[in-house]
Protein backbone atom coordinates (compact mmCIF):
# COMPACT_ATOMS: atom_id res chain seq x y z
CA UNK A 1 0.00 0.00 0.00
CA UNK A 2 1.43 3.36 -1.03
CA UNK A 3 2.22 6.38 1.15
CA UNK A 4 -0.82 8.42 -0.37
CA UNK A 5 -3.61 5.20 -0.18
CA UNK A 6 -2.42 4.72 3.74
CA UNK A 7 -3.12 8.66 4.25
CA UNK A 8 -6.26 8.49 2.19
CA UNK A 9 -7.77 5.63 4.34
CA UNK A 10 -6.50 6.72 7.85
CA UNK A 11 -8.61 10.39 6.45
CA UNK A 12 -11.63 8.25 5.62
CA UNK A 13 -11.62 6.48 8.69
CA UNK A 14 -11.11 9.10 10.92
CA UNK A 15 -14.08 10.38 8.90
CA UNK A 16 -16.46 8.02 9.10
CA UNK A 17 -15.70 7.86 13.21
CA UNK A 18 -18.95 10.35 13.37
CA UNK A 19 -20.91 7.20 15.46
CA UNK A 20 -23.10 8.31 18.26
CA UNK A 21 -25.32 6.39 20.54
CA UNK A 22 -27.80 8.64 21.98
CA UNK A 23 -26.88 10.19 25.15
CA UNK A 24 -25.49 6.69 27.14
CA UNK A 25 -22.62 6.76 24.73
CA UNK A 26 -19.60 3.89 24.55
CA UNK A 27 -17.15 3.73 22.94
CA UNK A 28 -17.60 1.35 19.78
CA UNK A 29 -14.19 0.11 18.27
CA UNK A 30 -13.77 -0.43 14.65
CA UNK A 31 -12.40 -3.67 12.80
CA UNK A 32 -11.43 -4.24 9.69
CA UNK A 33 -12.01 -1.83 6.54
CA UNK A 34 -12.92 -3.63 2.81
CA UNK A 35 -13.59 -1.70 0.07
CA UNK A 36 -15.30 -3.47 -2.51
CA UNK A 37 -15.11 -0.73 -5.24
CA UNK A 38 -12.95 0.58 -7.94
CA UNK A 39 -12.03 4.05 -9.39
CA UNK A 40 -14.77 5.20 -11.96
CA UNK A 41 -17.72 2.94 -9.99
CA UNK A 42 -19.82 3.51 -7.26
CA UNK A 43 -18.42 3.63 -3.66
CA UNK A 44 -19.07 0.56 -1.97
CA UNK A 45 -16.87 -0.29 1.38
CA UNK A 46 -17.74 -1.44 4.88
CA UNK A 47 -16.15 -1.51 8.50
CA UNK A 48 -16.44 -3.99 11.16
CA UNK A 49 -17.80 -2.59 14.23
CA UNK A 50 -16.56 -4.44 16.98
CA UNK A 51 -16.61 -3.91 20.89
CA UNK A 52 -20.14 -3.35 20.55
CA UNK A 53 -22.69 -5.50 23.16
CA UNK A 54 -25.44 -7.03 20.83
CA UNK A 55 -28.46 -5.03 22.76
CA UNK A 56 -26.59 -1.68 21.91
CA UNK A 57 -26.65 -2.35 17.98
CA UNK A 58 -30.28 -0.70 17.40
CA UNK A 59 -28.91 2.69 19.15
CA UNK A 60 -26.11 3.30 16.71
CA UNK A 61 -25.85 6.14 14.59
CA UNK A 62 -23.62 6.61 12.15
CA UNK A 63 -23.05 9.19 9.58
CA UNK A 64 -19.97 11.33 7.98
CA UNK A 65 -18.62 14.49 10.14
CA UNK A 66 -20.08 17.66 8.90
CA UNK A 67 -17.76 20.10 7.46
CA UNK A 68 -17.98 22.30 10.78
CA UNK A 69 -16.61 19.00 12.95
CA UNK A 70 -13.82 18.50 10.08
CA UNK A 71 -12.55 22.64 10.77
CA UNK A 72 -12.91 21.77 14.21
CA UNK A 73 -10.57 18.67 14.01
CA UNK A 74 -8.08 20.52 12.07
CA UNK A 75 -8.41 18.06 8.63
CA UNK A 76 -9.65 18.55 5.05
CA UNK A 77 -13.18 17.76 4.36
CA UNK A 78 -13.14 17.16 0.83
CA UNK A 79 -16.66 17.57 -1.07
CA UNK A 80 -16.86 14.44 -2.32
CA UNK A 81 -17.60 13.27 1.33
CA UNK A 82 -21.27 14.74 0.81
CA UNK A 83 -22.12 11.63 -1.43
CA UNK A 84 -21.44 9.06 1.15
CA UNK A 85 -23.73 7.62 2.90
CA UNK A 86 -23.27 5.43 6.22
CA UNK A 87 -25.30 2.43 6.72
CA UNK A 88 -25.55 0.24 9.87
CA UNK A 89 -26.00 -3.58 9.32
CA UNK A 90 -26.55 -6.54 11.09
CA UNK A 91 -25.17 -9.98 9.61
CA UNK A 92 -26.90 -13.30 10.56
CA UNK A 93 -24.16 -14.30 11.63
CA UNK A 94 -24.28 -11.81 14.35
CA UNK A 95 -21.62 -9.34 13.28
CA UNK A 96 -22.40 -5.65 12.54
CA UNK A 97 -20.78 -3.65 9.95
CA UNK A 98 -20.89 0.41 8.85
CA UNK A 99 -21.28 0.04 5.06
CA UNK A 100 -20.20 2.93 3.13
CA UNK A 101 -21.70 3.71 -0.18
CA UNK A 102 -22.47 6.37 -3.11
CA UNK A 103 -24.98 6.34 -5.58
CA UNK A 104 -22.83 8.03 -8.11
CA UNK A 105 -19.36 6.91 -9.01
CA UNK A 106 -16.28 8.12 -7.08
CA UNK A 107 -13.33 9.75 -9.76
CA UNK A 108 -11.19 11.28 -7.50
CA UNK A 109 -8.34 9.43 -6.54
CA UNK A 110 -8.67 10.42 -2.40
CA UNK A 111 -11.52 7.82 -1.99
CA UNK A 112 -10.28 5.11 -4.29
CA UNK A 113 -8.18 2.96 -1.36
Amino acid sequence: MDRLTKVACVQFLSLVIAICVPLSSHAVGLGAFKVHSALGQPFAAEIEVIALQPDEFAEVVARIASPEQYQTANTMYLPVLRQLRVTPERRADGRSFLNITSVAPINEPTLAL
